[in-house]
């Protein structure tokens, strides 16, 4: 239902590029890794299921590492981005009360594993409407989302899963400033929300990162990384309600290959 008039923009934009590469297109490859904290983390699945939040599942007691990685292309004033971001927390946990996820109850004081899985997939195109040494770009975003919540009991005793994979739409902004040649500093956003405008169905996302990237050669970029990632759904028919969000700070490099080809 949303994803039909993004793949018309990206048709749109495909053509528009591709009468605007009269150069060879710049292409940078971007990987960043670093530590996540999950500030929130609540979910209830069922009809019948317990509503949990991070504390409960062991999620709030350590840091993940997390990593992403993007390709992005550049034709004069369009850019277009592809990125995969995994995400995943796997803990274990004495409970403290029973749980229920869907139709399947965990005794309190049962030891039970938790996975929580919620990779990324996203295609991007950005216009920069300003393109100097401050430059503005707006456009918009498709995600494949890839979920998967679990709980098993450690003794075998039961194991119950919710799995997903569903299009998300979202608008993008990117703000960059680069004063000179030894540092620039970009804001970049991508985020939606359904405004209570389908039926059944309340939710949103969010992707802001506030980066410092310090030039160490010509094609070489190392990159400091901010990043607060959130958002969630609650769906009426299917008995599934789940808002999460997670801080981190990540190390990273950008590599200009176009500028190792010239």
């Amino acid at each position: 239902m949303i994803a039909p008039p993004l793949v018309v923009a990206f048709a749109v934009a495909a053509s528009t590029v591709q009468y605007a590469a009269a150069a060879p297109p710049e292409v940078q490859v971007t990987y960043e890794t670093g530590g996540a904290a999950i500030l929130q983390n609540d979910g209830r699945y069922g009809a019948d299921g317990t509503a949990f939040d991070a504390s409960d599942t062991g999620q709030d007691q350590n840091l993940l590492v997390v990593q992403r990685t993007s390709v992005e292309l550049g034709f004069g004033r369009h850019r277009v981005v592809l990125l995969y971001a995994p995400f995943e927390a796997e803990t274990r946990v004495r409970l403290r009360e029973p749980l229920t996820f869907d139709d399947t109850t965990f005794a309190a004081g049962s030891v039970v594993d938790h996975r929580y899985l919620f990779d990324g997939y996203r295609a991007s195109y950005l216009y920069e409407v300003v393109k100097s040494e401050l430059e503005l770009a707006f456009g918009g975003s498709l995600q494949v989302r890839n979920a998967d919540v679990a709980f098993s009991a450690v003794d075998g005793s039961a194991f119950v899963q919710e799995s997903d994979i569903g299009l998300v739409f979202a608008l993008k902004a990117r703000l960059r400033y680069a004063p000179n040649d030894c540092v620039w500093g970009q804001l970049e956003a991508d985020a939606f929300s359904t405004f209570g405008l389908i039926d059944g169905v309340s939710g949103g996302i969010y992707d802001v990162a506030l980066t410092l990237g310090v030039p160490l050669s010509r094609p070489l970029d190392v990159l400091f990384v901010t990043r607060l990632v959130g958002g969630g759904a609650t769906v009426r028919d299917r008995e599934i309600d789940n808002w999460a969000n997670f801080f981190s700070v990540a190390l990273g490099a950008r590599v200009k290959l176009d500028a190792l080809w010239r």
